[in-house]
């Protein structure tokens, strides 16, 4: 895996969710994958929003091997059904997930804070032993 790989935090115990399972129950298996591949698909985008948009849904099938209306249909359940996603203003996203994310990109933010503070105060005097 490349070292400048998305990260994002996922619970080792997320199928136990309720939410989750009923998901399971309906979509089986390969619906668990179809979540993540959304989930994957969110950490990647701006904002982690995935746009309400005809190439969106095709390219969501094409990751996900099915077609743009068993992603519609899937999407709109993740939504209406299972509370995993919510979807407004052209956009889908988790709120769960843009928290968790926003947390890390907060702790990213300082350790670079800190990082150019220390370049900037001992500058090119650091030494590697």
């Amino acid at each position: 895996m490349p070292k400048d790989a998305p990260y994002f935090k996922h619970d080792g115990n997320a199928r136990t969710d309720p939410k989750i399972k009923a998901l399971i129950k309906k979509y089986g298996m390969e619906g668990y994958g179809r979540f993540w591949v959304i989930v994957e698909m969110l950490r990647e985008s701006n904002c982690y929003k995935l746009e309400d948009e005809e190439y969106m849904w095709d390219a969501l099938a094409e990751q996900m091997q099915c077609n743009a209306q068993q992603v519609k249909a899937f999407v709109k359940d993740c939504v209406e059904k299972f509370k995993l996603l919510v979807q407004e203003d052209g956009f889908f996203f988790s709120p769960s997930f843009i928290q968790r994310m926003s947390h890390l990109d907060e702790i990213r933010q300082k350790r670079s804070q800190a990082a150019y503070s220390m370049h900037e105060k001992y500058g090119h005097n650091l030494t590697h032993d």
